[in-house]
């Protein structure tokens, strides 16, 4: 059971860490590039921040920029 649950973790682990390296088109290695992963890692964060605005707006059926009532 054990072992299980620490192959599920790996993998989830890697497919996580798995868009990092897809797309990009420069020429040289930069893993090692500061700038480079950031930017990497922030278009992760868009895309999860779309799926949630995305779910907000298709399940719960919320605006994106709710007004605030007024009491």
């Amino acid at each position: 059971m054990k072992t299980a649950r620490k192959l599920l973790l790996s993998l989830g682990a890697v497919l996580l860490l798995l868009p990092l390296g897809a797309g990009c088109e420069t020429n040289e290695p930069v893993i090692w590039s500061l700038p480079h992963n950031k930017r990497h890692g922030l278009t992760i964060l868009e895309g999860f921040h779309r799926l949630h605005m995305s779910i907000d707006r298709i399940i719960f059926d919320m605006e994106e920029y709710p007004v605030e009532a007024d009491y």
